[in-house]
């Protein structure tokens, strides 16, 4: 499978999930947990985006770690997902299975290998 997905691609499509998921919960008027955990999630994965906008200055993270964290996150949202399921919060378990889901394919679309010069 080809990657297709540069890593300063992925940290600006991390950057607005993390933002939606944010906000999403507010806006769709869920449960106080969903929002709580939106909020957490989102600003670690905006947190994860940042740190990784370049791959080799200060302040940022190596590309094998940011791979394990991106896999982390979104194996992460899926399990808020399925809590949020088993709970009877539908909206909620939507929310976040559609944002793991799409983490989850993001991940699987970076390259995250430095370009040879």
């Amino acid at each position: 499978m080809t990657r297709l997905i540069p890593p300063a691609l992925r940290s600006g499509l991390l950057t607005a999930a993390g933002t939606g998921l944010i906000v999403a919960p507010l806006f769709l008027g869920l449960a106080p947990a969903a929002v709580v955990t939106g909020v957490v999630i989102g600003a670690v994965a905006v947190a994860l985006a940042l740190a990784g906008t370049d791959s080799g200055s200060r302040g940022t993270l190596p590309l094998s770690a940011q791979m394990v964290f991106d896999r982390g996150l979104a194996l992460g949202l899926i399990a808020a997902a399925l809590i949020f399921g088993v709970a009877g919060e539908s909206e909620a378990f939507v929310v976040f299975a559609t944002a793991g889901l799409g983490a989850l394919a993001v991940t699987a679309m970076t390259r995250y290998s430095a370009k040879s010069a």
